[in-house]
């Protein structure tokens, strides 16, 4: 029997051409669907001038978020923060870079996926942090983030352009320079763009004084801070008619970046990304297809900086590669499908080359294989429906169904044999049970198979133009990344360097983990005036239960067990129940206008998240306090913005004790910020952390930038990581 066999990229090429020369394409002067389609009311949407305040004095794409109800970060790296979204983060929440699915490869999650593309080349940014379409994303439980780059530029008909923009920053705070160029040539149908962004900052100072001086760093310096990193994108694009066909090709590479919450610092990442999309407008509707590939070499290593440990070096690499096929199809005036479907596969080897080759060294003589040959490949379907029942009434459901697979081959610690300290194999350092771990972790039957399922389904109504509200329901499901299925060693000095949390404590996987689902109804409502021009306030409260939510208990088979109180640990990950709650607010009123000085503008948010483990009766770890900003805003004529601003954050108390999180305090800090922007010039200036106050970020984890971080305990437990103090920042960009 023959039997055919039809690949991924096989099916894109077919559909392709099936839909190029079976159709006819209608002449539309878009490549947008029209008909019924409208945005959650809990997705914020950045473009123009709200874009370009986003990314004021900040090369961290993260952190453009930070204005969004709902949104907090992660601290890592000077350029790789991770989004919260109501107290899910990291893997739980759906990111995707130009409609790319990016993985961290690291067992630190350094390489974060918004660190592979620079503010300078964001051309929209869209979140959704309440309820979330199927048709946006699989594999998570939260919100979503969809950052899309800079869009092609194409000449009038007949004509050509050349155009571009140059751009340099500098904050006084690290001594931080940056630099930016994005450089156009187009015709009527072919546009290509270059960009690059380059950054580099010493480490920064926090208010008052942070630390006392040691280890070769001064005095309120917060070590393991510093960064250099550029980012590159050459895109190319066609466009005839109504199709759009474009190519992009990106580069990374980061020599250095600190983390002051971790034991590691990145001292290489090198990330090269190629994707692939075609969009078309039939008659029956608009198809998108798209294939990407992804490859990361990345390194890291602990004896740079102030930290006093050995050389460590530790290895990883990585190729993902998928491909989307996304066809919106009007049914009717009133009715509005989505179908589609996503494949990924995924390959990461991590491993740490022994630092000799003596056979009783602590890290010798063998290559220590954290993850060897392992994968995870996803394959989804969904299919959505949003209908129109009246003026005032809509719906939107829909359903989504993947497959998760994963493996990882066997593994090997740097001796073939457990270690005592105290003995001849072992005369100091830390005790090890290399052998027994991996015997016990090969004996283990690795292949997993998880079969998924999404739901989402909600209501808006609109009674009129002040008005509307949203209700509904869905149901999300992610399952664990190889991390959490497959590090495998207990002994402390290898277990604490898998943590992508930065808590300081060390990690172990456990291969039978469940999938996580997330049951979660919101609500969401937003009054305005008639015009959204003079005032409006949203509010969006929510609740969600998860189960089988991966969370940590103390590792019992660790040498290094029981766990204590008021010191790191080593953990095991496992399924527990945990649930989350909280609300969103925001809003904003024209004060008023002067002849002289412009209109005023008040502008406030604030969110406050709970999360709780069911199970164990704790709180769940890394939960944003309640939290608001308050602005005051000048719009003096058409192209002066200038803003005061307060920024509000209570003390965080509510602290996962298994994880021995540190409790932060509560803190006020205001900014002074000014901005000239027009159709050539766009200089910003002002002033951070204005009275230099000193705080401890509530999501900055433990303080591990300076001392023995190989020693689980070599780090004094107690300290969070400190904000930056007062910052002194400008920057320019012009258009040519």
């Amino acid at each position: 029997m023959n039997v055919l066999k039809v690949t991924p990229i096989a099916l894109v090429a077919s559909l392709m051409l099936t839909n190029a020369y079976g159709q006819t394409a209608p002449n539309l002067d878009t490549l947008t669907v029209t008909g019924i389609q409208e945005a959650p009311l809990t997705q914020t949407t950045l473009v123009g001038k709200e874009l370009n305040q986003s990314r004021v004095n900040t090369p961290n794409t993260a952190a453009m978020l930070l204005n969004i109800p709902g949104v907090s970060m992660y601290t890592g790296g000077g350029v790789s923060g991770l989004p919260s979204i109501h107290g899910l983060a990291d893997d739980r929440v759906a990111v995707k870079v130009d409609g790319l699915d990016l993985i961290s490869s690291c067992p630190n999650h350094m390489n974060s996926p918004l660190s592979y593309i620079s503010p300078s080349n964001v051309g929209s940014i869209k979140v959704i942090t309440g309820l979330s379409p199927v048709s946006a994303g699989g594999d998570s439980l939260g919100g979503v983030v969809s950052v899309q780059s800079l869009p092609p530029v194409f000449a009038k008909k007949g004509e050509t352009l050349t155009q571009g923009e140059v751009g340099a920053s500098y904050s006084s705070n690290a001594s931080a320079i940056g630099g930016n160029l994005n450089v156009t040539a187009a015709g009527d149908e072919f546009s290509a763009n270059y960009t690059v962004d380059s950054v580099k900052a010493g480490n920064y100072t926090a208010g008052g004084n942070f630390k006392p001086a040691g280890n070769g760093i001064s005095p309120s310096t917060v070590g393991a801070t510093k960064y250099i990193a550029t980012n590159q994108q050459l895109s190319l694009a066609w466009q005839k008619d109504n199709h759009l066909v474009e190519f992009k090709a990106g580069y990374q590479f980061i020599p250095f970046e600190g983390y002051a919450n971790q034991r590691m610092d990145m001292t290489k990442n090198i990330g090269s990304q190629f994707n692939l999309k075609y969009t078309g407008q039939y008659d029956w509707g608009k198809l998108e297809v798209q294939a990407y590939n992804q490859m990361v070499n990345h390194q890291m290593d602990d004896n740079v900086g102030a930290r006093t440990s050995g050389a460590m070096p530790m290895l990883t690499s990585s190729s993902t590669n998928g491909a989307i096929i996304k066809g919106t199809l009007p049914i009717s005036e009133t009715q509005l499908a989505r179908v589609g479907t996503e494949w990924q596969g995924y390959k990461l080897n991590d491993w740490w080359p022994p630092t000799s080759s003596a056979p009783n060294g602590m890290m010798s003589p063998n290559t220590f294989q954290n993850i060897s040959n392992g994968t995870r490949e996803r394959l989804a379907l969904f299919g959505e429906l949003e209908q129109q029942w009246s003026k005032e009434w809509m719906s939107l459901g829909g359903i989504r169904v993947e497959q998760v697979g994963s493996n990882a081959g066997d593994v090997q610690g740097y001796s073939n044999a457990n270690r005592t300290p105290g003995t001849m194999m072992m005369p100091m350092g830390m005790p090890t049970n290399y052998l027994r771990d991996s015997n016990a972790f090969n004996a283990q039957q690795h292949k997993q198979t998880d079969y998924n399922w999404d739901l989402t389904a909600l209501s808006r109504y609109k009674p009129d133009n002040n008005q509307n509200y949203e209700a509904g329901y869905s149901r999300k499901t992610r399952s664990p990344n190889l991390y959490e299925r497959y590090s495998w060693s207990t002994s402390p000095m290898s277990a604490i360097m898998n943590n992508f949390v930065g808590d300081g404590n060390g990690y172990v996987g456990s291969v039978t983990l469940a999938p996580e689902v997330a049951n979660t109804v919101s609500l969401a409502t937003d009054w305005h005036d008639a015009n959204k021009e003079f005032w409006g306030i949203k509010a969006n409260p929510y609740y969600t239960y998860v189960s089988n939510y991966i969370d940590a208990i103390c590792n019992t088979s660790s040498s290094s067990a029981p766990c204590k109180a008021n010191q790191f640990n080593v953990l095991k990950y496992a399924n527990q129940d945990a649930q989350l709650y909280g609300l969103d607010l925001s809003g904003n009123v024209m004060l008023g206008k002067l002849q002289q000085l412009g209109s005023f503008q008040m502008t406030g948010l604030a969110s406050y998240t709970r999360g709780q483990n069911v199970t164990a009766g704790t709180n769940l770890y890394n939960i944003m306090p309640l939290n608001g900003t308050v602005g005051l805003v000048q719009y003096l004529g058409a192209n002066w913005t200038n803003t005061i601003q307060g920024q509000f954050v209570t003390s965080k108390t509510n602290v996962n004790s298994v994880r021995n999180e540190i409790a932060t305090g509560g803190y006020s800090l205001f900014n002074l910020r000014s901005s000239y922007d027009d159709k050539k010039y766009r200089v910003n200036f002002g002033i951070e952390n204005l009275l230099n106050k000193l705080y401890a970020l509530p999501q900055g984890g433990a303080y591990l930038g300076q001392g023995n971080t190989m020693s689980m305990n070599g780090v004094a437990w107690g300290t969070g990581v400190a904000g930056m103090g007062r910052t002194f920042y400008v920057s320019a960009n012009m258009k040519f």
